[in-house]
């Protein structure tokens, strides 16, 4: 197995996840750890994840009380693609960088660097994507500060009301960038639809409701006015359920009540 000389004071865990990133880009058995305070010749990569104020105090509060020889990971240009809250952090206290330099690396490959240190959020793929100008994540962030829906409840209406997405699941597509909106017009209308119940029921944003109202909105026998008449009187049926079916049996029962022309909303 490729292995790279382990720099004094650099831990083995940090050595393994360099060597799996390097070991594919290096011809030589080993690399060197360099150390400057040349600030300038250093820049931030576009795609990567947005600092994080909160991170980044902690970073600089362990800094500031001990600095440890931990190398930020750079391409041939000097971009850091991995460390840049190390690296503000040294930088706004004058510390020293330590730093690896790695040739040709992509984004694919930053992201699976980052992902061993502190694991990419949604928003952290999401922003990635967005300043890269993925057209479908720029949607999809238009879409999800609109409506204030979870990520999850996101790519569901987004995604075609389906996780599953030529067998591999919508989640990671989205973190591959490959993450597809079906139709837009029809996730913007399903929205709204489970918008307005939000004047009855204050949990209409939790994944089981949204899931079993995409499922409502799909039924042709679902009049979704209606259902909002009935609501309206019968508001304090509408409960938090632990599941997308109880959900269906609440709705069913309270689109049912005093009709005489009953509907089946779960099959």
């Amino acid at each position: 197995m490729f292995k790279t000389k382990q720099h004094k004071g650099m831990s083995r865990s940090m050595q393994d996840k360099f060597d799996a990133i390097t070991k594919d880009k290096f011809q030589h058995d080993h690399s060197t750890v360099y150390v400057t305070n040349k600030y300038d010749i250093f820049s931030l990569i576009e795609g990567n994840r947005p600092i994080r104020l909160a991170h980044l105090k902690n970073i600089r509060d362990s800094i500031a009380i001990k600095q440890l020889p931990v190398p930020i990971v750079v391409d041939d240009q000097y971009r850091i693609c991995d460390g840049q809250h190390r690296y503000e952090a040294c930088k706004s206290l004058e510390k020293p960088i330590y730093y690896i330099q790695v040739p040709q690396m992509t984004l694919e490959d930053i992201q699976r660097l980052n992902a061993d240190t502190k694991t990419w959020s949604p928003d952290d793929f999401l922003d990635s994507f967005c300043e890269l100008r993925y057209p479908e994540y720029l949607k999809y962030k238009k879409f999800k500060v609109k409506y204030g829906f979870g990520h999850s409840e996101c790519q569901y209406i987004l995604g075609g009301w389906n996780r599953k997405n030529k067998n591999k699941n919508v989640g990671q597509n989205f973190k591959e960038g490959n993450f597809k909106i079906i139709d837009y017009g029809e996730a913007v209308a399903a929205a709204d639809k489970i918008t307005r119940v939000s004047k009855y029921f204050s949990k209409y944003k939790t994944k089981c409701f949204v899931l079993a109202m995409l499922k409502c909105i799909k039924k042709p026998e679902h009049y979704h006015n209606t259902f909002l008449k009935k609501l309206a009187v019968q508001s304090a049926k509408m409960m938090k359920q632990a599941d997308t079916e109880s959900y269906l049996v609440n709705i069913e029962n309270i689109y049912n009540f005093h009709s005489s022309d009953k509907i089946n909303l779960r099959f």
